[in-house]
């Protein structure tokens, strides 16, 4: 468990380095978005990929230097880690005109899913088939959470 820490340290180390202006400019935003102070020497050393103790890295902060720096290596390693992949919304695009249309378009892919998992459950299909279903399906799903991200994006 250390070990995966000290990666999701050095992952957001990297990120805010390369940032423009560094872990200083890092820095600035951090306190200017908090409601705490603290010690730009202490966020080093909170963001240090080679500690001699202990992080206590926080992660309102690892959140924080994420938005700054767009960079979310940190969160795709713990999602990786906990044998997760993530699939950005930005990625997915709405294939329906209206809100109305995308989410009608999530049911047969829904029911298409439920019903590859009674198929398999009495011996009719291969598993592979029902992960194809529900991947249809997380397909659609994703695409009308997309379509309403952007409607309220544009509210």
């Amino acid at each position: 468990m250390e070990e995966a820490s000290l990666h999701v340290t050095r992952l957001l180390n990297q990120a805010c380095s390369q940032y423009p202006g560094g872990l200083r400019a890092v820095f600035a935003i951090l306190v200017q978005r908090s409601s705490r102070s603290r010690a730009e020497s202490r966020l080093y050393a909170d963001f240090n990929p080679h500690p001699s103790s202990a992080g206590k890295l926080k992660v309102e902060d690892m959140i924080t230097a994420m938005t700054i720096t767009g960079d979310h290596g940190a969160l795709h390693f713990l999602a990786s880690y906990f044998g997760y992949s993530l699939t950005p919304l930005a990625c997915v695009e709405p294939d329906a005109p209206t809100m109305e249309g995308e989410m009608l378009q999530d049911y047969p892919a829904v029911v298409a899913f439920h019903e590859a998992v009674k198929d398999y459950q009495s011996g009719k299909i291969e598993y592979e088939t029902v992960l194809a279903r529900l991947e249809g399906a997380l397909l659609d799903l994703r695409q009308t959470a997309a379509m309403a991200k952007d409607k309220r994006a544009d509210s």
